[in-house]
């Protein structure tokens, strides 16, 4: 009668196949699926630092300013002049324009111009 070890040999040997070669990659297939992953991650990372050098510069150019010459530069407006008028000199400037001074209860004057 066989013992529990030789029963159980016996079965590993059924269902495992005999030689370990075929089970799985071999060392220079192994060794050749590794160095085409480097490879592949290597190409992966150059194409990212290009794609990334590409945009640094494209962004950078449209950043700068461009140089302009002196002709192109537009001139300092002239300072506005604020001066007070009065009711008479204030409808003189409005014209044709359909205006109103109205007096509120508080005191306060107010234009109201009308847009036909």
């Amino acid at each position: 009668m066989k013992s529990n070890y030789e029963k159980l040999n016996t079965l590993l040997d059924e269902v495992l196949p005999s030689s370990l070669g075929n089970c799985g990659p071999s060392c220079a297939e192994l060794l050749d699926l590794l160095r085409r992953e480097g490879r592949r991650r290597r190409s992966r990372t150059a194409w990212v630092a290009v794609m990334a050098l590409i945009l640094t510069i494209v962004l950078w150019k449209h950043a700068m300013p461009t140089k302009t010459s002196l002709a192109q530069t537009p001139s300092k407006p002239a300072p506005l002049a604020i001066r007070q008028v009065n009711d008479e000199q204030l409808f003189a400037l409005l014209e044709d324009t359909p205006a109103a001074l109205v007096s509120l209860p508080d005191g306060t004057t107010k234009l109201l111009i009308l847009n036909p």
